[in-house]
């Protein structure tokens, strides 16, 4: 049985700043139903707040407490400390409200998200940083964001120039690891088995989801395309071509 929904957002609520139909009506029913929603999203670069209000700018009942970022699921995994940061306004945000140190002086941590001002000079400190023995780690690992007209690029293409710099791999938070999941499951107080993880992306939402022990379900409207089924190194539970056919799976209309 179905007690919660774990609803990723690009890709699966919204899609190149457009909601993606019946993601509202889906919501509204699980509401009914007594059957909450969480969202959860790799993106580091938006406030709980931000996100909030632009699902409801979109008729999606929720709240900024529905919201759980990448950048909120890393501040509350690792000990607080230093840390320098490759990222926007909302993933310092997220550290400083925890109780960590924004410096670019010998950090313990070097934290790497999205960052649309990415350069060459933060590159080279971040790498030497890590080399001298702050802890590489990474908000998530998308490599591309889905947009109606292709993709944009991600954290993970940011994570992937920094590793290559450094010559290290770093330790993730987001998806496809299941830590975020995990904080999600205990936000919603719920057993894990008891919830579904709705994503449109195999290559994380499908495998965080399966790792936290949650039932999962594809949904065709972003990333992932059916002929990637066929060569997904892990199969969903489901996989739907839209909302319609994910209220009957989670038995609310």
């Amino acid at each position: 049985m179905i007690k919660g929904v774990i609803l990723d957002l690009d890709g699966t609520v919204y899609l190149g700043g457009h909601e993606i139909p019946g993601a509202a009506d889906f919501v509204r029913a699980c509401h009914r139903a007594i059957v909450p929603c969480l969202f959860v999203t790799n993106r580091s670069n938006r406030t709980p707040a931000v996100v909030a209000a632009q699902l409801t700018s979109y008729h999606i009942e929720c709240s900024a407490v529905d919201i759980w970022t990448s950048s909120q699921a890393t501040a509350h995994y690792l000990a607080p400390g230093s840390v320098y940061t490759i990222g926007e306004a909302a993933l310092d945000e997220a550290l400083l409200e925890r109780g960590f140190t924004l410096t670019d002086h010998a950090p313990d941590y070097v934290v790497v998200g999205f960052d649309r001002e990415f350069s060459y000079a933060k590159l080279k400190l971040a790498c030497n940083l890590i080399y001298r023995g702050a802890r590489f780690i990474a908000t998530n690992p998308d490599r591309g964001l889905p947009l109606h007209d292709g993709v944009a690029p991600g954290t993970g293409a940011l994570v992937a120039a920094v590793a290559a710099g450094c010559g290290q791999e770093p330790f993730y938070i987001g998806k496809p690891e299941r830590r975020i999941m995990d904080m999600g499951a205990a936000r919603l107080g719920l057993d894990p088995a008891h919830i579904l993880a709705v994503g449109d992306n195999l290559t994380t939402d499908i495998p965080a989801g399966h790792a936290a022990g949650m039932q999962t379900a594809l949904i065709l409207t972003g990333f992932s395309k059916r002929a990637d089924l066929t060569t997904a190194a892990l199969q969903p539970d489901w996989v739907v071509d839209g909302y319609a056919e994910l209220k009957e799976i989670v038995g609310v209309s």
